[in-house]
C-alpha cells in the first residue's frame, strides 16, 4: 500500500465521533512520519511509495492507541500550532486548535515593536504565551500554572522556542509572579467545565485539573478577573478560553472591573470560545 493511501484510510478511521478529532487527516499525518522516524512536513514524495512491511506494523501499533482514546500528541509526543512545534506528555494538557483564535484575540491592536511582559496564566505546556512572544519580539512572557509539571513542560518548550525570554511559575493564578509587575498581554485558559459534565475518554487521559472550575465552571475565571486591574498595564489587553455559553457571563465580568472594549471572538466556524477586553 502506498503511504497516501493508508493516509486516508486512517483519516477516515480517525474520523468516528468517539475519537472527537479536530483534523484526523494531520492526525493520520503525524502518527504515520512518527512510525517513519521523521517530522510531518517531511512526508513529501514519500506519500507515493510503498510502505515497506515493518512501518507498516509499527504504524499499526500507533493506530490502534489512537483508537483506544490515546491523543496523538502523547503518542507521538508533539502538537504543531501556528507554524510552531511543541513538545507535549502526561505532564501537561494539549491545546486545540482553537488556540490561535485566542493569540490573536490577545494581539489584537498589540503594536509589532511592542516592548514589556506578557503572561500566560494555567499556561498548560506554555502555548499561548510561547506564540504570543513569537510574534512579539519585544515581550518577555511569564508562564503561570498551577501544575509543577506542567511549568516543567512549559520550561522546555521556552527554553527551545524563546530562550532567555521567559520566566516559569507554579502556583495558585497570579500567587507565585513578581510583586509589581504589569502586562501588556494576558492570556488565559483556565479550567472552565462545570462539575460533573461527562466529557469524552480521550480528554480524560489528559491531566483533570485542566478542565473543571466549579459548579457554573466559572471559579477560576472569576478569580482571574477580580485581580486583573492589578496586573493588566493600562492599554493591556487580556483575552481568555471558555465555553459559547459562557461568552457573556465571562463579558459582563470583565465589564463590572472596569475593562472596556469587550469583544467576543469566533472561530473559523463561527463558534464563539474567546472574551477579550482592554484596560482604558
Amino acid at each position: 500500500m502506498i503511504a497516501a493511501e493508508l493516509l486516508r484510510q486512517t483519516a477516515a478511521r480517525l474520523a468516528a465521533p468517539e475519537l472527537v478529532s479536530e483534523d484526523p487527516r494531520s492526525e493520520a499525518r503525524e502518527l504515520l512520519a512518527h512510525a517513519l522516524g521523521i517530522l510531518p512536513e517531511q512526508l513529501g514524495d514519500r506519500l507515493q511509495q510503498p510502505v515497506a512491511a515493518q512501518i507498516q506494523t509499527a504504524f499499526a501499533g500507533l493506530l490502534q492507541r489512537r483508537l483506544a482514546s490515546e491523543p496523538t500528541g502523547y503518542i507521538v509526543g508533539a502538537v504543531e500550532l501556528m507554524g510552531l512545534r511543541f513538545k507535549v506528555d502526561r505532564r501537561g494538557f494539549i491545546p486545540r486548535l482553537d488556540l490561535p483564535n485566542l493569540v490573536e484575540a490577545a494581539l489584537k491592536g498589540v503594536p509589532q515593536d511592542v516592548r514589556g511582559f506578557a503572561l500566560d496564566l494555567a499556561c498548560g505546556i506554555g502555548a499561548a504565551g510561547i506564540c504570543v512572544a513569537c510574534a512579539r519580539p519585544g515581550l518577555h512572557v511569564d508562564l503561570a500554572d498551577v501544575s509543577a509539571e506542567a511549568i516543567e513542560l512549559a520550561r522546555e518548550n521556552a527554553d527551545l522556542m524563546i530562550p532567555g525570554r521567559a520566566g516559569c511559575y507554579s502556583g495558585d493564578l497570579y500567587a507565585p509572579l513578581p510583586r509589581g509587575r504589569k502586562y501588556d498581554v494576558i492570556t488565559a485558559n483556565p479550567p472552565w467545565v462545570p462539575d460533573g459534565t461527562t466529557l469524552p475518554e480521550e480528554v480524560l487521559n489528559e491531566p483533570r485539573v485542566s478542565f473543571f472550575g466549579g459548579p457554573d465552571g466559572l471559579n477560576f475565571v472569576r478569580k482571574i478577573i477580580a485581580d486583573l486591574p492589578m496586573w493588566l498595564a493600562p492599554k493591556g489587553i487580556y483575552a481568555q478560553e471558555c465555553d459559547p455559553s459562557q461568552v457573556d457571563k465571562v463579558a459582563s465580568l470583565l465589564s463590572v472591573v472596569g475593562l472596556k472594549a469587550t469583544q467576543i471572538h469566533a472561530d473559523k466556524e463561527g463558534v464563539s470560545r474567546v472574551v477579550s477586553a482592554r484596560n482604558p
